[in-house]
């Protein structure tokens, strides 16, 4: 899409794949998540867009304008997502990347009630939460890096305020959980079973 600065709006179709497969994108895993409110404005989105690059709908117009501010939405946070592991992912990469203003990039985090800002530093934390559990052997100040923080300490003050803990704990706890989740899955088994006379095992309270 071709924006005009001057009247805010996009003008004749070029390439809109890009917009369009992040939304349907989103709009599958608002469906695999049911969320209803989502779903909704994502679904009406998808279908404006084919509209739009049918001609059926001018890109000019307040619906066709929605649908656009939607797609675009949906592909700056997938754009987040993937530079998460540049500390220099800023407003001014993302809206070049989409080719808007980075006022006009603001203004579309602003109908979500989270910033930019807010939304890099929560994506951030969710995938080292999932890089703290699913690799236990790897250092945190890989994880830290990997996930875009500036420094270690950076990322053990956001991730403590943020957890309550620090990172290593939140790794232990989930070594724990990990731990009791296992010796009740075999005790399950083992209870499905029968236990054989004589013997016992494991209990987890």
């Amino acid at each position: 899409m071709r924006f005009d600065p001057r009247t805010g709006q996009d003008q004749t179709p070029a390439s809109a794949a890009p917009l369009r497969e992040a939304c349907a994108a989103d709009l599958k895993e608002a469906m695999e998540a049911d969320d209803a409110d989502r779903i909704a404005a994502l679904l009406r989105a998808v279908s404006d867009f084919a509209l739009i690059e049918r001609g059926v709908l001018k890109p000019g117009s307040r619906r066709a304008q929605q649908a656009l501010r939607v797609a675009r939405l949906s592909l700056a946070q997938r754009l987040i997502a993937r530079h998460l592991s540049k500390p220099s992912l800023s407003p001014a990469m993302v809206a070049d990347l989409l080719g808007v203003s980075v006022r006009y990039l603001h203004v579309l985090f602003e109908t979500t009630g989270t910033s930019f800002s807010q939304t890099v530093t929560t994506q951030r934390l969710h995938e080292s939460r999932r890089l703290l559990r699913e690799k236990p052997q790897r250092p945190i100040a890989d994880i830290a890096l990997a996930c875009g923080f500036g420094s270690l300490a950076t990322f053990y003050r956001i991730f403590s305020a943020s957890e309550g803990v620090t990172p290593g704990e939140y790794r232990a706890a989930g070594l724990q959980d990990s731990i009791a989740a296992e010796i009740r899955l075999q005790n399950s088994a083992v209870a499905v079973a029968g236990t054989p006379p004589g013997t016992s095992h494991l209990t987890v309270k």
